[in-house]
């Protein structure tokens, strides 16, 4: 069973750390625990490969391009690794992810009567981002999913278990 509240982080890209520019929401970080075990779902957006970039990112230059290329598959083992580690793995996030990429620890939410732990990602994603979180992306995380859209951005999202 999940339990009643779970911790969730915002990943944000600022394009220009010495300005005071709105941040680009790409994503969230889920962590629950569910009968003794972790559990995490990491679900966001990336530019498309080969594609133009989005509009929110047309100035982004190919050094901060490489940084939004797989950048879910990396945070959701960085997340694996703080785990084995016995750390905190959202403290460890924002230690490591803290320049144009960034994890931004949220307060923690209440679970609703019979949701699961993609249910509350899905509705942090959604309010964090202002758009729904696609649906069939969760498969285990040495398997990403990778989901098409309608626009410039492609969607990924990592689930695993760590006792």
């Amino acid at each position: 069973m999940i339990s009643t509240t779970v911790r969730w982080a915002r990943i944000e890209y600022q394009l220009d750390l010495r300005s005071a520019q709105a941040r680009i929401p790409l994503g969230v970080i889920v962590l629950a625990g569910i009968d003794g075990n972790l559990r995490a779902v990491v679900a966001g957006r990336a530019p498309r490969a080969g594609a133009a970039p989005p509009d929110a990112l047309k100035s982004v230059g190919p050094l901060g391009r490489s940084q939004l290329d797989g950048w879910v598959a990396a945070m959701a083992k960085d997340v694996l690794a703080a785990v084995e580690k016995r750390e905190d793995p959202l403290e460890t996030l924002v230690s490591t992810w803290c320049w144009n990429l960034s994890v931004v620890v949220a307060e923690d939410v209440v679970v609703k009567p019979g949701e699961t732990i993609r249910d509350v990602a899905g509705r942090l994603y959604g309010r964090h981002l202002g758009t729904p979180l696609p649906h069939g992306l969760s498969t285990p995380l040495t398997q990403p999913a990778r989901v098409a859209s309608d626009d410039d951005w492609s969607f990924t999202e990592a689930t695993y278990a760590a006792a």
